[in-house]
């Protein structure tokens, strides 16, 4: 596994770690930042995630398995939606991680993607998608921007 190129992005939201934690875990809520799509799991280590919505026209198979979770502090999960045309093997998952950090009254969000197996276009079209789309709309919940 390639874990040498990632994304890092890190934002300041003006809320409590448990509203942040709900964005990240509530169906409804995952639907306004994360392409119209609801985010199903159990949220437990194992467990299977399934991402559920139409974007533009898209149907989502995005799935994955929450590797690591602590409540309002850390979620990590793995992802892959296979109708992109990427082969449906371990390796090609990517590991999307959320640390949330409280400092001086407000939450630093750091948001981490791993695992591009060095594709520069795979890591070009998801570092757009995420500065241009998700993290914005993740602001606006909060901040009101």
């Amino acid at each position: 596994m390639d874990t040498t190129k990632k994304l890092t992005r890190t934002i300041i939201l003006n809320a409590k770690p448990s509203e942040i934690w709900e964005i990240l875990t509530n169906p409804d809520m995952t639907k306004k930042y994360m392409f119209s799509c609801e985010a199903h799991s159990s949220w437990k280590v194992g467990s299977e995630i399934k991402w559920k919505g139409n974007f533009q026209g898209y149907e989502s198979g995005e799935k994955g398995t929450i590797l690591e979770i602590v409540q309002n502090r850390r979620l990590k999960y793995s992802s892959i939606d296979p109708n992109f045309g990427i082969e449906d093997i371990p390796e090609n998952y990517l590991h999307v991680t959320y640390d949330l950090v409280q400092e001086n009254g407000h939450i630093e969000l750091s948001i981490i993607i791993e695992n591009f197996n060095s594709d520069p276009n795979r890591i070009e079209n998801i570092a757009k998608a995420w500065d241009n789309m998700v993290i914005p709309a993740i602001e606006n919940i909060f901040n009101g921007n």
